[in-house]
């Protein structure tokens, strides 16, 4: 049986009053997106398709980037390949949906509004800094990835969960505000500024996203054990006044030092949080798909 579904903003105030640190930490992620609710119908509901997920470890951004753009290529040529009247026919496909978690080496990433606007010199002295630097064809502006952070690229072909690009992306944010709702961290959207935030000017997870034919890729960073003094080298995101937060500190702040919030731990809660947000199950990648797995993988290791 599929893992029940968040359909309208009633249901999900309903469940999660329950838990008053949830309900907060998701009535603030909702805060000016009531128009946008990953609402569908019982019969949609019924049609998800199964999401397979696959964590990869630490692998090289350029490497990532390559992996993705091969993959929504393949899903792009196998979709359209079929008469219209059989794209929403899942057994005719062999490549699924999939949630692919990974980590990365140090590396700056810049979105698609700023291909060559860095200066050189500037893109010298983050490279002076041991780290990569790679401009990419997602949304959003410079931003770091680098070890205890929990990168997520979806790759959904919308259509299959009845999903604007929109309710997509807000689909994302319920997901990190749910996970650090787990931890009693408060998190919220901040209308005008991307990302989730768990105050005015502290950002926990970045978002950026790129969508063709209605295949997603790119996706989320969640800040779990991340070194900051990485963020201090740019301006997050182009937010002047804004900087980043690792979960490990907010719960150093909330007293429980102790407290496990590496990837290894938060990765389990995030897909969990995922499947409840999205309304679909969440199982192993080679289970769900063995041809999207053995891909993904052969990508991996070239």
């Amino acid at each position: 049986m599929a893992i029940a579904s968040i359909r309208n903003f009633g249901q999900i105030l309903s469940r999660v009053q329950s838990h008053p640190t949830t309900y907060r930490a998701f009535s603030a992620a909702t805060t000016g997106t009531s128009d946008c609710t990953l609402s569908r119908t019982a019969e949609q509901l019924s049609q998800l398709p199964t999401i397979g997920y696959v964590y990869l470890g630490e692998v090289p951004y350029r490497k990532a980037l390559e992996m993705q753009n091969q993959l929504c290529r393949r899903r792009i040529d196998e979709i359209y390949a079929l008469p219209q009247a059989d794209r929403a026919d899942l057994n005719l496909r062999q490549f699924s949906d999939t949630l692919i978690l990974l980590q990365h080496p140090p590396v700056y990433t810049n979105g698609r509004r700023n291909h060559g606007k860095l200066q050189p010199d500037e893109i010298e002295r983050l490279h002076a800094l041991d780290c990569d630097y790679v401009e990419t064809n997602r949304g959003g502006e410079i931003t770091f990835h680098g070890p205890g952070q929990l990168v997520g690229y979806p790759n959904l072909y919308l259509k299959d969960h009845f999903l604007a690009t929109k309710c997509f992306v807000k689909g994302l944010e319920y997901t990190i505000a749910e996970t650090c709702a787990h931890f009693g961290i408060e998190a919220k959207t901040i209308p005008g500024f991307p990302g989730v935030w768990t105050s005015p000017t502290q950002k926990v997870a970045a978002l950026g996203t790129h969508v063709q034919r209605y295949v997603t890729s790119h996706g989320f960073a969640l800040n779990c054990t991340t070194d900051m003094k990485w963020f201090r080298e740019i301006i997050p995101c182009g937010l002047e006044g804004k900087t980043a937060i690792s979960l490990q500190t907010l719960m150093e702040q909330h007293g429980k030092p102790n407290c496990d919030t590496s990837v290894d731990a938060v990765l389990p809660i995030l897909r969990k949080s995922f499947a409840k947000v999205f309304g679909c199950n969440v199982k192993p990648l080679e289970d769900v798909s063995p041809a999207t797995f053995k891909f993904i993988q052969e990508l991996v290791k070239l």
